[in-house]
């Protein structure tokens, strides 16, 4: 339904292709993607519930959600990372 959120607790190779082609390389974090919601707008937006890893011995794991939106025509881009 256009509009509305749509909730899985597992990724599709799709969802993983998406994200992983988004998220790029961070130099503090690695984001592994554990579920996502998904709203049908122009394009869709994609909340991605991930495990953030760091890359260094002074931060600690923790959970984040990681906005991403993928237009009609065009690559998908972060819009947000929240730590948890």
């Amino acid at each position: 339904m256009p509009g509305g959120w749509s909730y899985q607790s597992y990724l599709t190779p799709y969802d993983s292709f998406i994200f992983f082609n988004a998220i790029g390389r961070h130099n503090d974090f690695f984001y592994t993607p554990i579920a996502v919601a998904t709203q049908v707008v122009n394009g869709t937006n994609y909340k991605f519930m991930t495990i953030a890893e760091p890359q260094t011995e002074d931060l600690n794991p923790q959970f984040a959600v990681v906005d991403i939106y993928q237009p009609l025509n065009g690559e998908p881009y972060v819009t947000s990372i929240t730590m948890l």
